[in-house]
């Protein structure tokens, strides 16, 4: 039958356009074989808007008198109407629409008749055959061999005719393991890890039934996939109560029994008709047009699409672990084999394997693990969210898998070489296209049809100069690492790319679902008032005001990055902070080999704060949400060294102002003493004064208090900020502070008796005792955030001149001799700084009061001190 007999009416003039966005257009609506063309003839105007009539889920036609109107709802969730005028116009126009866009047949289907001037049936379709995969992977063909068996369809019909498998299994082998296998979809391996050698095997499941079939060839090929390791695992996408229901009904799964040396994991990921469901309410929610807050997020909810969202990602992490922390192979199946098994092996290598993430491999991975494979396109993209049709095959998955990737590129926008856009491209082309590549289920299906001889390929014509600058991403640093997303839900995020953008109701605040009971309704009420800026939940709730503060509902445990981690804070700091929180949420960081016992006593992470990118890992894969930065370069080394100096305070500083704006972490970055210069008042300091500073280190400890405080009335930043007096402590030795002489004395005083000090004898300065300093730093993190009326305050103990402090440490040791040398340097320093801190303000807002004076401190650290030396075997004088 040819396209004409279904086009009653060709041409209708006066017709309106009406899209989201856009202001009506009028003009002439034409429609051919596979395209509806509207062309505005209004003058001055040459919009013109094509649509493939594939691309139609669903139309909706209203008459009114003698004219109608057609809602066109399309697979890539674009909304138009059309006001035509003449009713039966209207009828022929909606009757073409609805043949048009439904036919069946594959040649009839416009990549067969779409010919651009600058491509050519003669190039080559895709991009990488199996064959030329296994010839370039040289490290495969010791252990593993390309296979022909499934040549001509007959062993499993929806794997391409070679595949690769370990190369002591033979072809008989392989034809009775896929009778034992769903759809003959035997174990393949789809990825090789070269980093040491393992491998991701994919497959249908076991067929063994309620009486529990065995079939040996199947354990030998699965224990030639693990030979020379001692053990695999098998990820299961389905429950184990779900397995156990295959098992019913001829299906089932390995039994440990049989399979002694694979260990079995059950991750339960929704496909088939949930996902369809779960993406027909998502389209509903972002397209509803209450502008009611709380029934969006109700609905946003019920759809459970970011659920999904969430439960890829986090299998496909577990198997990426299995793989790169753990070392081991991993076999991936579900029931089919062809839905959810691809999704998360794809995801797996994105996060691994760097070559895969650029714009090449990426498509290559398509092609491999879901064109090549055996992803039925045809039956799961038949209709999208919009389809009145009943539902049949159809299901999101392929959807689902660039979501996650979205997911992976927004939380890693570096490490990716491709752009959102060509996501959403094919988003667009997997449901319509003017390209063969997503035509029919399986390569035998596109052999049979003439595909390849017959359409395009896509992933050719978006490797072309001119498409590939536009797909590319210009921001791309290629990386080695491995790339861990974050599945917390806060880090997930609505994909308004692909769901918001030709909606008619455009929002700007789209948290997760999940996060919906962190807002309280003077938040929500704020977000509706922000003009055209969209924010996460957790920074969001960074604006609640005096009014709306109220006690936060019960969260989990705070996970810390402590940066500069080994230095005079870091240690005792991560110690106070694990007995709350738990071990492993408290992770220390530094560019130093940690001493054995702070190695063993919890996580530590080698870290340099210039290296953006990894912090940006590190933060984003621990789920950080507290971040204290305590890397710098103190004042008289800093003097000494001013280019260093300026690089780490202020470069280290701002690399994690913004990750801590990206990522909405509570920020802490210490302050200190330094902070004032001669200018300052010096008996007391108050909290806001002229500060002016004359060393590098205090210039760049002003800057992070202003700019701190900037970002947190500009963006909602949660930064907090401790001006330090100098801080004593027995834990770590002297760093190249102003302050450390009253560190020193006490390891003088202890070892020969003789302190020779670098400050005169009368130069008062404030001091604190490290427990005093962390308890104010846990206090100041913990206290609510509408309590502060700064974000940075000082706080204050004592304060003495070096001849106080040694007229002290004489009552316990009087042969002490001090002698004094001062240091022009840091007596300048210390000239310029003040003599006592004011800290009214932290006693008032968050109820800070010293438990040390210049008393117990003495006492604590000599008796600390003595201790230590006394552990360690050395003479105390």
């Amino acid at each position: 039958m040819e396209f004409s007999e279904h086009i009653k009416t060709a041409n209708v003039e006066d017709v309106v356009l009406r899209q989201p966005l856009h202001p009506p257009s009028r003009g002439t609506l034409c429609i051919t074989g596979h395209h509806l063309l509207f062309s505005n003839r209004e003058e001055g105007s040459s919009r013109q808007v094509l649509l493939l009539l594939r691309n139609i889920d669903a139309i909706e036609k209203r008459m009114s008198g003698s004219s109608g109107t057609i809602t066109i709802k399309c697979k890539d969730l674009r909304v138009l109407q059309l006001d035509i005028p003449g009713m039966e116009q209207c009828l022929n126009i909606a009757h073409s629409i609805e043949t048009l866009s439904s036919l069946d047949s594959v040649s009839e289907m416009y990549p067969f008749f779409f010919r651009p001037s600058d491509h050519s049936l003669q190039d080559q379709w895709g991009l990488l055959s199996p064959e030329k995969h296994y010839s370039q992977m040289k490290e495969l063909h010791d252990r593993w061999r390309l296979s022909t068996v499934n040549r001509d369809y007959l062993v499993c019909p929806s794997y391409p005719p070679a595949v690769i498998v370990p190369k002591n299994m033979d072809d008989d082998t392989l034809k009775k393991v896929a009778k034992f296998r769903q759809g003959g979809r035997f174990p393949v391996l789809c990825y090789y890890h070269k980093k040491n050698s393992m491998v991701i095997v994919r497959s249908s499941q076991p067929l063994t039934g309620a009486n529990r079939k065995r079939c040996r060839e199947d354990e030998q090929l699965l224990q030639a996939v693990i030979e020379g390791s001692d053990k695999g695992y098998i990820i299961d996408t389905r429950s184990s109560q779900q397995a156990l229901q295959a098992r019913m009904t001829s299906g089932g799964f390995e039994s440990k029994a049989c399979y002694s040396s694979w260990k079995r994991l059950h991750r339960q990921m929704e496909r088939g008709k949930v996902l369809q469901e779960s993406l027909i309410k998502l389209v509903d929610a972002c397209g509803d047009e209450t502008h009611n807050m709380d029934r969006w997020l109700s609905k946003l909810e019920n759809s459970k699409w970011l659920s999904h969202v969430q439960t890829a990602l986090s299998t496909a992490g577990l198997l990426a672990e299995c793989v790169e922390r753990d070392g081991h192979s991993v076999l991936v199946h579900g029931s089919e084999g062809m839905d959810s098994t691809l999704l998360i092996s794809t995801l797996a290598q994105l996060i691994m394997d760097p070559s895969c993430r650029t714009l090449e491999g990426f498509l290559a991975l398509l092609e491999r693990e879901w064109v090549q494979a055996g992803h039925p396109f045809q039956q799961r993209c038949a209709h999208s969210a919009y389809s009145h049709a009943r539902l049949q095959q159809e299901s999101p998955v392929f959807l689902l898998l660039l979501d996650c990737v979205w997911q992976l590129w927004r939380q890693f926008p570096l490490a990716l070489g491709f752009s959102e856009s060509l996501l959403l491209r094919l988003a667009t082309e997997a449901y319509a296209s003017d390209y063969g590549t997503f035509l029919c289920n399986s390569h035998q299906e596109r052999c049979a049809q003439g595909v390849p001889e017959k359409t395009h390929c896509l992933f050719w014509a978006l490797l072309r100069p001119h498409e590939r600058d536009y797909y590319s991403n210009p921001l791309y640093e290629p990386t080695e690492l491995a790339i861990w997303p974050s599945v917390h839900p806060q880090s997930l995020q609505l994909w308004k790319g692909l769901l918001l953008y030709a909606q008619p109701a455009v929002r700007v605040f789209v948290p997760s679902a999940a996060v919906r009971g962190m807002l309280c309704r003077g938040c929500l009420s704020k977000a509706r008032s922000l003009p055209g800026r969209t924010c996460s939940p957790r920074q969001m709730s960074r604006w609640n005001s005096q009014e709306t503060c109220s006690p936060p509902p019960p969260q989990e445990n705070p996970r810390v990055l402590i940066t500069g981690g080994l230095g005079q804070l870091g240690v005792g700091l991560a110690q106070i902070l694990r007995k709350q929180y738990g071990t492993e949420n408290v992770i220390l960081s530094d560019i130093k080999k940690p001493p054995p016992h702070v190695f063993s006593s919890g996580p530590f992470v080698y870290a340099d704060v210039l290296d953006y990118k990894l912090l940006r890992e590190l933060i984003v894969n621990n789920r950080i949400t507290w971040l204290v930065h305590y890397s710098a370069l103190l004042s008289a080394v800093g003097e000494a060294n001013v280019a260093l100096a300026r690089k780490i305070n202020i470069t280290g500083l701002h690399n994690v102002l913004d990750l801590a704006l990206e990522n909405c972490l509570r920020l802490f970055v210490p302050s200190t003493i330094g902070a004032f210069g001669p200018s300052s008042p010096r008996d007391p300091a108050p909290d806001l004064c002229v500060q002016r500073p004359r060393t590098i280190y205090g210039v760049s400890k002003v800057h992070g208090e202003l700019m701190g405080e900037y970002l947190h009335h500009k963006y909602g930043l949660d930064f907090r900020c401790l001006r330090y007096p100098g801080v004593i402590s027995v834990n770590t030795p002297p760093g190249g502070g102003t302050t450390d002489y009253a560190v020193q004395i006490f390891h003088d005083a202890l070892s020969t008796g003789h302190h020779e000090c670098y400050l005169r004898p009368d130069t008062r300065l404030p001091m604190m005792h490290i427990s005093d300093c962390h308890r104010a730093t846990v206090e100041f993190m913990q206290a609510p955030e509408c309590q502060l009326s700064l974000r940075t305050y000082n706080i204050a103990a004592m304060s003495f001149t070096p001849e106080e402090v040694a007229q002290e440490i004489r009552k316990h040791l009087p042969h002490l001799k001090v002698t004094y040398n001062p240091d022009s340097v840091r007596q300048t320093i210390a000239d310029s700084w003040p003599v006592r801190f004011d800290d009214f303000n932290a006693r008032r807002d968050w109820g800070w009061a010293p438990a040390f004076g210049l008393e117990e401190l003495v006492s604590d650290m000599l008796r600390s001190i003595r201790d230590k030396r006394t552990n360690e075997g050395l003479a105390v004088s």
